[in-house]
């Protein structure tokens, strides 16, 4: 009986993915604690953890899956490449406009199995074409029209409180103080050419509500935008602001020295958060970013709490804060002068003054 059993152990083949995965992991960590790299080692496993398609196509390799391994090849890459900035759009941009060539890959997979040579390298060769096209359509954008430029500008009304609302699908926002003779909110929204602009503004007592937000199917930047399609706001630093930001996909630089808050929350899905908190006697904020990076820039010396739902993601403290379970203090928190809450279940958290 046994003698018969085990030629047929040899039918299933073996994967080494998880093994791989796991060392990679553990190598990670071990020279992070060593200060052999630099950085957080969660941050850096963040930037770079496409490299499971990598250990994806080894196990292809050694189990004859010619096809998936030139797949997995093919996306661990570009997804990389793109976590470093070497494609106009980001990493999350591209899984969710792409992910439908993971299908595409399944189904080539299933068709050239157990193949001849000839089948086999047909199979190849269609999956490294197919490669090359997702490559070119990521880098030129062909199904996409140019970008167009709306002016934004909207003046004040003699009012002493702001209550702005930013709602982009899928943008780069730049967000910042202006001067105090500027308009009261002003400057630059590239749009998808499917994509429509929506505004309100309107004047209750003494408080202004605007309200910017887009609708429509956006697809994917087009091939001669550089940064995505950028929101480049200037706020008038003299009103007292509420600032709500409801943004799906893409990156958030909002550098809000100079401006005064009641209330500030920001929300992002997907992608890259980076904040300079403003230097006030006194703030409260809400921050969320379900799957990516967020960055916290505290000025100097300023004592602040930060509530963290942190999910998987691993935090980075710069120096001047310690952490004692799910909260971030700095040396002075005590008198709680910025008390921040930060919700970031799959990603990276850093938080540092300067």
């Amino acid at each position: 009986m046994s003698e018969n059993m085990s030629p047929s152990k040899n039918k299933y083949p073996k994967s080494i993915f998880f093994p791989l995965l796991i060392i990679f992991v553990g190598v990670v960590i071990l020279l992070s604690n060593l200060k052999l790299i630099p950085g957080d080692e969660w941050a850096l496993l963040v930037r770079i953890w496409p490299i499971i398609f990598l250990f994806g196509a080894i196990d292809d390799l050694l189990n004859k899956k010619w096809v998936g391994a030139v797949f997995n090849v093919g996306i661990g890459a570009i997804l990389i490449l793109a976590n470093f900035g070497f494609f106009p759009m980001t990493t999350w941009e591209i899984i969710v406009n792409y992910w439908p060539v993971l299908l595409i890959a399944l189904g080539l997979e299933v068709i050239f199995k157990k193949q001849s040579i000839v089948g086999s390298l047909i199979g190849v060769g269609f999956s490294i074409l197919f490669v090359l096209g997702l490559l070119w359509f990521i880098l030129q954008g062909p199904f996409s029209k140019d970008a167009v430029t709306s002016p934004i500008n909207f003046e004040t009304n003699n009012i002493d409180k702001v209550e702005l609302v930013l709602e982009p699908i899928v943008s780069s926002l730049f967000l910042s103080a202006g001067n105090v003779n500027d308009s009261l909110v002003s400057g630059n929204i590239m749009l998808a050419s499917n994509e429509e602009l929506e505004t309100e503004d309107k004047t209750e007592s003494s408080t202004q509500k605007i309200s910017i937000s887009t609708s429509g199917a956006v697809f994917f930047p087009a091939g001669n935008i550089n940064n995505g399609f950028p929101w480049e706001l200037l706020l008038n630093p003299e009103p007292l602001y509420d600032l709500k930001i409801k943004q799906v996909i893409g990156e958030q630089n909002l550098d809000l020295k100079g401006l005064t808050f009641e209330e500030l929350s920001s929300q992002l899905v997907i992608g890259k958060m980076e904040v300079f908190l403003p230097e006030v006697d006194k703030l409260e904020a809400d921050f969320e970013c379900i799957i990516g990076e967020v960055v916290l820039i505290i000025p100097e010396g300023t004592p602040v709490r930060i509530n963290v739902d942190k999910g998987i993601s691993g935090v980075s403290l710069g120096e001047g804060f310690f952490s004692e379970g799910d909260v971030i203090y700095s040396e002075d928190a005590r008198l709680h002068q910025y008390i921040l809450d930060v919700n970031i279940p799959i990603g990276s958290l850093r938080v540092e003054y300067r």
